[in-house]
């Protein structure tokens, strides 16, 4: 044993972060967890051997109790990883990475496992939809196959597991590798004050201020720096962050070709969506095509717009790629008489949670309240939330999440994320279920708390919306628990629904409150945020599904791309430009390279953001119909699609919370694009 002092031993509900030291424990640790599940899983499955029916408890139960050390402890070290990266967690991940894939593969590819759950008898429905759910997965995943061929598909998923971590890896790196130092104040003081203290917290007004390729720093620079030079310099680098990457996603197409062609499907998208609502390439595609006949001809008028304007602003001067955030920008600021620093002080975030929160106890009857108590975290800027089932804290507490809100571009990964601390699981006697929200949100400054952007605050209500699906289970059974065994097309649903708040006049009057005065955002505000809501909707549904049919074409043709001598470049220009024909894509321009979603969980999925589009803006709808019972509707979404998990499919669900399948018409009317 490794002592009681070892915090991944600890027996505690919440991961003990702050005594984590990976060095002194990780190694040891998981060694320890890995020998220890092999062992007693060859015991498990040595009395798996008799010719009998078996119970679910016999099968999953069992396993549950004998996975979780190994899984928790690992699942801690890859929290880690994202949020607070390190050259000591990066080794113990490639450490233990193929003994990982191999401790799997006993599990996946047991044909006695296989068998014994053949026969398991006497399920409640959850339970038979986990045990159904399983066999596909096996079957899925080569249990049928001569040990020859798994031998094959193991070495094989090993190597798309390194690749896909060094991917990853490389674009982190290749991220904060960059830093352009300006001391220019003739251009600097032309920004925003809140442009100049995100690059510079400490003494905006003098400088020098540092811009970098995180998210909310070169987003601001590209909108607000007036000097085009400076622009290019920044937006050129951007876009070929990551260039090495080049070759791992040629060779992650390559491999997960190659293992649908294992497992007997001819292409990685069909892999892919026999797990999905979609049941083929040619319906998604008929999907976006319907979308691009409406969306096209809007996003092409959309963009002469902009052309237009930044022609009468600069004439002779042509609009570079650079420059279209500029003026955009600059266009929307004088048409709808709004700018971002207008609204920023009417969202500190803490009035933004209060509401979030507030729209939460509303529509689903919960109330959420910050821990008093210590609660270990991972940096001092995290805060543990918890959920009671009721109005107020004398109810029970059903779930928690933790929140880690800010930018911090040297060790966490960009963008923004739901995760699974704890799993709502009977068998480990877990019925709170935890989760991580994770989002790269602006810090508070020298003097002010963080005031948020009004894309920040989107962003932060649709990952509340991951974590309500996964706090409000009411499924106990693993597998199917939270977000577990939805379709990966659907997952989408409640954090999209969840965004459409932000614009509700209720939600607003009572989040946007002044961080000095107090007052709330001003009817005219309202209404240019409304206007400027569908700005440039139609460029921003091609640009999605410029995404989605690139991820498509990728792996459906990828064996012709090579035999035709084709790039990934080829193919990336070949889709933009069909589907974005009014803007002009740079040789440079290395997206492919930090497109992560498609090399990881999306891969031939990231349709799954309009598939789910369309349901999320059907249910929110269902609330827009009948504003004076949102209450009833509310705790009938909760009791549908918050807490059935993957216990049905997700169509089955939809259908129970709207009585009927979706419709794309109001994802259309949210849009004003039909």
């Amino acid at each position: 044993m490794l002592g009681d002092s070892n915090p991944f031993l600890s027996t505690q509900y919440l991961p003990l972060f702050e005594q984590i030291d990976v060095e002194k424990y990780g190694y040891k640790t998981i060694r320890m967890q890995i020998d220890e599940q092999r062992e007693a899983y060859a015991l498990f499955e040595q009395n798996l051997t008799e010719d009998r029916d078996y119970t679910f408890a016999e099968i999953f139960d069992k396993m549950d109790i004998m996975e979780h050390p190994l899984s928790n402890t690992y699942g801690v070290i890859s929290h880690l990883s994202s949020v607070c990266d390190s050259k000591s967690l990066r080794d113990i991940k490639d450490t233990f990475r193929n003994e990982l894939v191999d401790l799997g593969k006993m599990t996946s590819q047991s044909i006695i496992l296989y068998n014994a759950l053949l026969k398991i008898k006497n399920t409640t429905p959850h339970e038979q939809r986990t045990v159904d759910l399983s066999i596909q997965a096996m079957e899925r995943g080569g249990v049928n196959l001569s040990d020859e061929e798994k031998s094959k598909l193991t070495n094989l998923d090993k190597t798309v597991s390194e690749l896909t971590n060094k991917l990853n890896e490389n674009v982190l790196d290749s991220t904060k590798a960059y830093k352009l130092v300006m001391t220019d104040k003739d251009i600097m003081m032309k920004t925003p004050l809140w442009c100049r203290e995100l690059w510079c917290p400490e003494t905006p007004e003098e400088g020098p201020w540092t811009i970098t390729l995180s998210g909310p720093s070169i987003m601001a620079a590209l909108r607000y720096i007036p000097d085009s030079s400076t622009r290019k310099t920044l937006y050129m680098n951007y876009i070929r962050r990551a260039e090495s990457n080049e070759e791992i996603i040629q060779s992650l197409l390559s491999l997960k070709t190659e293992r649908a062609n294992i497992l007997g499907f001819d292409t990685f998208t069909k892999l892919s969506l026999s797990t999905k609502m979609a049941s083929t390439e040619e319906e998604i595609i008929q999907l976006l095509n319907e979308l691009q006949e409406v969306s096209l001809p809007k996003a092409i008028e959309e963009n002469k717009e902009i052309k237009d304007y930044a022609t009468s602003k600069q004439p002779g001067e042509e609009l570079e790629p650079w420059d279209v955030a500029f003026w955009s920008e600059r266009m929307q600021e004088e048409k709808f008489q709004l700018k971002e620093e207008d609204t920023k002080p009417y969202l500190p975030l803490n009035s933004v949670l209060k509401e979030l929160f507030s729209i939460a106890n509303r529509l689903f009857g919960i109330y959420i309240k910050e821990r008093e108590a210590k609660v270990e975290v991972w940096h001092p800027s995290v805060r543990f939330f918890d959920v009671y089932d009721g109005h107020d804290e004398t109810c029970e507490i059903i779930a928690g999440f933790y929140l880690d809100p800010y930018a911090r571009e040297e060790t966490k990964q960009s963008g923004a994320w739901m995760n699974s601390c704890v799993d709502k699981n009977r068998a480990l006697n877990h019925f709170v279920p935890i989760a991580y929200l994770i989002c790269n949100g602006t810090p508070p400054s020298k003097d002010k708390p963080s005031l948020m952007t009004f894309s920040e605050v989107e962003t932060l209500f649709h990952e509340f919306g991951h974590g309500l699906q996964h706090m409000l289970t009411k499924v106990e059974v693993s597998g199917i628990s939270g977000i577990d065994g939805i379709e990966w097309d659907a997952v989408e649903l409640p954090s999209q629904f969840m965004e459409n708040w932000c614009y509700d006049r209720q939600t607003l009057d009572n989040m946007a409150i002044h961080y000095i005065t107090g007052e709330k955002l001003p009817d005219t505000m309202y209404d240019s945020l409304l206007e400027k809501k569908n700005f440039g909707a139609g460029m921003s549904m091609m640009r999605q599904i410029s995404f989605a049919k690139l991820d498509l074409y990728l792996y459906s043709n990828w064996k012709q791309i090579k035999e035709e001598g084709k790039s990934i470049w080829d193919v990336q220009k070949k889709m933009f430009t069909e589907c974005c024909p009014y803007k002009r894509y740079l040789d440079e321009d290395k997206f492919l390279c930090t497109f992560q979603h498609i090399f990881s969980g999306y891969s031939a999925g990231y349709y799954s953001y309009k598939w789910a589009e369309i349901m999320s803006a059907d249910s929110f709808a269902a609330f827009e119909e009948e504003p004076q019972n949102q209450y009833d509707i509310g705790r009938r979404f909760r009791n549908t699609v918050l807490s059935n998990g993957g216990s049905k499919p997700a169509m089955e669900t939809f259908v129970d919370f709207r009585g009927r399948k979706p419709s794309v018409k109001a994802l259309l009317r949210h849009n004003k694009l039909g």
